[in-house]
């Protein structure tokens, strides 16, 4: 009988080995960047992703990911030799995942590790945090949440608005700054008339990790989203987040950011999409305290782009597929600062971007973007090649 138990074991291990993936992408990229061409900057960038994913059963899975970066900058390439070098060694995917059906249309959903998290709004928090995720999906709900560390992140490459650092020299890895995560959202989807209605808790709490001390400073954020079909191939995304920091036990006022967008979808025209967006983080307003996230988002391309706060973007944006194997983009947004009572012209940024698809495992890419500032120190052109081999 231990035998038999013993080479059923032996069968089922080797059963999931064979059945799992292994692959990886190579990128080569190469950006040529300046504030009105006095002097012109560049950073080359190589990048390395190797991926691992194996079933462990009928309804679970690990999966993994890391990756490195080795990328040169340099400010001026008339003194090519004087830019600085930074290798950041990143374990960005490393998740263990189990579903579990509960009824026709219904499933329970179980994840732990390092994976990446991003708010309802997409414009709080974006990055991979070591948690843990509990999600319920049917088809009149979906509810959820996690709690996460942010602590052992790779600090080149996790950036934590406002959060403490201890001094760091180091060229490859060194750990990010520490917040313990926490989220709680549900979903209504279709609840009436096509449009879904979501809700939203999150909170960023300061711990002390083992490079920085948050302690007691902490982060709150309410987050009240509306989405939808306006109409054939027309869609809509609104969304309203209050946020709240309390310091030492003190809390000042709430802040607010809310975005807008309609996307409308012409295929019979290269497959294009339109996109008309606009979004508010507050400043020093009225009622309002200045808004602010939890992972650094920049806001723009201005050579020194803001986070989102204190400012109104509004723009839109088209892509196109003129061939099968091609993406085109273009953009344009403005930028109006209001950091306190007063608004004012900041900047427009026109931007575009083409991806080729020479194979079905090699791409080619370029993007470029113009900033025009108010103040010319925000002025920026820049022009990005790469390309990236997938195996």
């Amino acid at each position: 009988m231990k035998k038999t138990l013993a080479l059923l074991l032996a069968a089922s291990m080797f059963a999931s080995a064979f059945a799992a993936e292994f692959g990886g992408t190579l990128g080569e990229s190469v950006e040529i960047y300046t504030n009105d061409f006095d002097p012109v900057a560049m950073e080359e960038k190589t990048k390395l992703t190797l991926f691992f994913r194996t079933p462990l059963g009928p309804s679970s899975y690990f999966v993994a990911e890391g990756k490195v970066a080795p990328t040169y900058d340099v400010n001026d390439i008339s003194e090519f030799g004087d830019g600085d070098f930074l290798c950041p060694i990143d374990l960005t995917l490393f998740k263990y995942a189990y579903s579990m059906k509960t009824g026709a249309s219904s499933s329970l959903n179980i994840a732990a590790g390092r994976f990446g998290i991003v708010d309802a709004s997409g414009y709080i928090l974006n990055l991979p945090a070591d948690a843990l995720s509990v999600s319920y999906n049917s088809q009149n709900i979906v509810a959820g949440g996690y709690v996460g560390y942010t602590g052992l992140q790779n600090g080149i490459n996790t950036v934590l608005l406002n959060g403490d650092l201890d001094d760091v020299d180091n060229d490859y890895y060194f750990c990010s700054s520490p917040f313990l995560l926490g989220q709680a959202s549900v979903t209504f989807p279709y609840l009436f008339l096509n449009q879904s209605l979501g809700v939203e808790g999150l909170c960023a709490i300061g711990t002390k990790g083992p490079n920085g001390d948050n302690t007691d400073y902490n982060r709150f954020y309410g987050t009240l989203s509306l989405a939808g079909v306006l109409g054939a191939r027309k869609f809509y995304n609104l969304s309203t987040t209050f946020g709240a920091e309390v310091i030492d036990g003190d809390f000042d006022k709430v802040s607010n950011l809310t975005q807008l967008s309609f996307t409308c979808y012409i295929p019979e025209f290269y497959d294009c999409q339109l996109t008309f967006s606009g979004v508010y983080a507050s400043g020093e307003q009225g009622p309002f305290a200045a808004f602010k996230g939890i992972s650094s988002i920049e806001s723009s391309f201005a050579m020194y782009a803001p986070d989102y706060s204190g400012l109104i973007k509004a723009g839109a944006c088209a892509t196109v597929k003129p061939m099968v194997n091609m993406l085109a983009s273009l953009g344009a947004d403005v930028i109006i600062s209001c950091p306190d009572d007063s608004f004012e012209y900041a900047g427009v940024q026109v931007y575009g971007g083409l991806i080729y698809q020479i194979y079905t495992d090699l791409e080619l890419g370029l993007s470029l973007h113009q900033y025009i500032g108010d103040d010319d120190k925000d002025n920026e052109t820049s022009l990005t090649l790469g390309a990236t081999l997938a195996f």
